[in-house]
């Protein structure tokens, strides 16, 4: 029977992958930081110890070289000087080396003298068994600054090699020396020193993890704190803060900080939503029940075709009203979410103001109220928007003003080359309490008096504010009370 291979088939509808081949949550987490600080820690501790060890290492190596070398030139002086103390005779070589090598020194070292033609004159005993001739190097010269060295290990020990050259003043021919210093001791430290480091790293490596993980955590734990604190804001409890006392470590005071201005936009958007939402449902609940109210009395009785036509007129009346707020809104959205394309040009203000303020004229008239137009000047703006906000600023200035009134429209151009617009009227004015919030949305210093009046929806300067920062600019509103308004727009220039 031929094996039975199970091959998955079903692609991810989202990802195009199969999922019996998705990668686990635990293999794609990435390690907390309080792991990296630790290994990291770890790391870089066993790295300082290790360089130090190995410094260590490197002075004790080079010093038992230089030992070496220093002890083999000093034998290669004094043989030199016993060969001429004998004359030239190999024989009184022969009887130092035997001398010197016969009882236990603190460098034990062993010595073979050859003759010009080869000949073994004389050598340590043992010598010859362990350090064949052929293990050394060629003499190079007749001082001891040329010698060469050469390291091998014979049984139990190791040595190093050289070949001395000697002769005097009596010989025709030099002597050749091969001297094997011993050299066991020395790396029998060397090796004991490696193994005590590599038991010390053996047990620093889970000494220093545990060190590492005790400093991570201890340098972690105000991100801990800072972490209860964030849990601690819901919803329902929008004014936790974290507390600034005691002190945070200097990394982490600016983030506090941050943190809790981040919160406090929190709160104010979410407060600035609760009162949209209660005032968006006030605004189309009036509207909704003006029509639900007229056209139930409409048909409670029978009633002339006159009195149908006016009860369908008020509840048209009430739809354009729902529209403009629907429109409104819609504007204020898009423009918010960088979904409204500036067509910004350079156009005649004047030219456009006087356009907006015939459009109102009639309006203003019907109330006895002028509007004059002050100044001229030329603008980088989109000229539709400009046109908005100014409209929106009449019929606000016109609203408020009392009969008989005067409206005054400013044009000029600052010394930064921003051109500001001026909309001043001789109405009520506005309170101090009122002048933080006239640019919020639905917001009236009077609305119950407006909506029973069916006059707007507190949208306008909002919408005028929503225009300005759209162009970068800045918005004012200067107020009295008994004394009249002052809106004062600012567009900069590209």
């Amino acid at each position: 029977m031929r094996p039975f291979r199970l091959h998955c088939c079903i692609p991810c509808a989202a990802q195009g992958t199969c999922w019996m081949h998705m990668p686990s949550e635990a293999s794609t987490r990435a390690h907390s930081i309080g792991t990296r600080l630790t290994l990291l820690y770890t790391l870089i501790a066993l790295v300082a110890v290790a360089l130090f060890a190995g410094v260590i290492y490197w002075r004790l190596s080079t010093n038992f070289a230089a030992g070496h070398v220093r002890f083999l030139q000093a034998k290669a002086v004094e043989l030199q000087r016993d060969l001429s103390d004998a004359g030239g005779d190999p024989r009184g070589l022969l009887a130092e080396i035997a001398k010197e090598t016969a009882g236990t020194r603190l460098r034990e070292y062993l010595a073979r003298v050859i003759s010009a033609d080869g000949r073994v004159l004389g050598e340590t005993p043992g010598m010859g068994g362990e350090l064949p001739e052929s293990w050394f190097p060629l003499a190079t010269g007749t001082g001891p600054s040329s010698m060469l060295m050469q390291r091998r290990r014979a049984g139990n020990h190791d040595y190093e090699l050289t070949t001395l050259s000697l002769s005097t003043t009596g010989t025709t021919q030099p002597l050749r020396v091969q001297v094997a210093l011993d050299v066991t001791r020395d790396d029998a430290l060397l090796s004991d020193f490696r193994r005590a480091m590599a038991l010390a790293f053996l047990l620093l490596i889970p000494l220093l993890l545990v060190a590492g993980r005790w400093v991570a955590a201890r340098g972690l734990a105000p991100l801990k704190r800072i972490s209860s604190a964030a849990r601690a804001v819901t919803p329902a409890h929008l004014s936790g803060r974290i507390p600034l006392t005691p002190p945070w470590p200097s990394e982490l005071e600016d983030l506090v900080q941050v943190f809790n201005a981040m919160l406090n936009r929190i709160e104010e958007a979410f407060a600035r939503l609760s009162r949209f939402s209660a005032d968006l449902a006030h605004e189309l609940r009036t509207p909704l029940s003006n029509l639900s109210g007229e056209f139930e009395v409409s048909l409670m009785n029978p009633r002339s075709p006159q009195d149908y036509r006016a009860a369908i007129e008020s509840g048209l009346e009430e739809c354009r009203r729902l529209n403009v707020l629907i429109e409104n809104l819609l504007f204020m959205a898009r423009a918010e979410h960088a979904e409204l394309a500036l067509r910004r040009e350079r156009f005649d203000a004047a030219q456009a103001s006087a356009w907006v303020i015939a459009q109102h004229a009639p309006a203003a008239a019907g109330r006895g109220i002028a509007i004059e137009l002050e100044g001229a000047a030329r603008i980088d703006a989109d000229p539709a928007l400009f046109r908005q906000a100014l409209a929106n600023l009449l019929t606000n200035a016109i609203r408020h003003s009392s009969a008989g009134g005067l409206i005054r429209v400013g044009l000029r151009i600052q010394p930064d080359a921003s051109t500001e617009l001026r909309v001043r009227d001789e109405g009520e004015g506005i309170e101090a309490r009122h002048l933080a919030h006239v640019f919020d949305r639905f917001y009236q210093v009077d609305a119950a008096r407006h909506r029973d009046a069916g006059q707007g929806t507190g949208l306008g300067l909002s919408i005028v504010k929503t225009i300005v920062d759209l162009h970068h600019g800045s918005v004012r509103l200067e107020s009295t009370p008994g004394a009249g308004t002052t809106v004062i727009l600012r567009f900069p220039a590209r």
